[in-house]
């Protein structure tokens, strides 16, 4: 098959890569006998534009999952490329298409690990590239211009398309070297209105996150000025942590499972006092004085 494959590939000399390859993969669990494996590989092979070419199917039963390898000559009988453009997209949506019309489980997303790069068409490269790039960076952005910046690092270019008549963004596309593609095509989830919708969610928990800091340490203050805490009084650490629960969660800052465990500093002493230390059987008690009501 090799050699056939070989002299096929000589009627375009020039074709990099030759050989297409893909992995058909089924969830743990699914059984599908051989005729219906060879009957979903005839329609990816035709959906993917590689009937009119040699082509080979390969069922491997080595692992949990079942799986179909299809190899694929990139020259077709005449001597023409076959497979042109956006492999990888192309292969993504056929899977998911054969996927509903034969009520296959479906998977969980792109598994990035599990391509090899060393197979893959160059601009299908770049553009997954270009997707690690956002993946990494797209979390701890709270805007556009945060993005911007963290790709203009990693060598990306971020571009829009303005609508001339309002000034308004109507898209977004994303630039590395010489190949540019548009945010819906590195991935559903990174066109520009999806991007925008997710960044605004980032930056409100960001500042719920620094509103709850501020009431918390502002309560706190308020606590312990109010208590007017003498040196010996410290060995009362847990009313004074029990005081200062309630008064959180009467603020609606804390929910009621108990999230202030842990470590508090009282007047700049470096001792702290800490939940599981303030077993009354440990702390001798002393006489109480009255409990601060906010």
């Amino acid at each position: 098959m090799a050699m056939d494959f070989e002299a096929q590939h000589q009627r375009m000399a020039t074709k990099e890569k030759p050989v297409f390859h893909a992995v058909l993969s089924f969830r743990p669990g699914e059984v599908l006998d051989d005729k219906m494996l060879v009957e979903l590989g005839e329609k990816y092979i035709e959906k993917m534009g590689l009937s009119d070419t040699q082509y080979a199917f390969v069922k491997h039963t080595n692992k949990r999952h079942l799986h179909v390898h299809v190899v694929a000559n990139r020259v077709d009988n005449h001597g023409g490329p076959t497979a042109k453009g956006l492999v990888v997209e192309r292969s993504m949506k056929v899977a998911g298409e054969l996927t509903k019309e034969y009520g296959l489980q479906a998977d969980e997303g792109k598994r990035l690990e599990m391509i090899n790069k060393d197979a893959v068409h160059e601009p299908d490269l770049k553009r997954y590239r270009i997707y690690e790039a956002i993946r990494e960076v797209l979390p701890r952005c709270r805007g556009m211009s945060d993005l911007e910046g963290a790709l203009r690092e990693k060598g990306v270019e971020t571009r829009y398309r303005i609508d001339e008549r309002t000034g308004e963004r109507q898209g977004v596309s994303f630039r590395l070297e010489n190949r540019s593609f548009k945010g819906s095509l590195v991935d559903k989830e990174y066109s520009l209105g999806r991007l925008e919708w997710r960044l605004v969610q980032q930056q409100r928990l960001w500042q719920d996150s620094e509103l709850r800091k501020g009431r918390e340490k502002e309560l706190v203050l308020r606590l312990k000025g109010s208590m007017k805490l003498q040196e010996p009084e410290l060995s009362k650490g847990r009313e004074l942590r029990l005081t200062l629960e309630r008064s959180l969660r009467r603020e609606k800052i804390v929910p009621e499972d108990d999230e202030l465990k842990g470590r508090l500093r009282l007047d700049g002493r470096k001792e702290v006092l800490k939940s599981d230390d303030l077993k009354e059987e440990q702390e001798p008690r002393l006489k109480q004085g009255p409990r601060l009501r906010l």
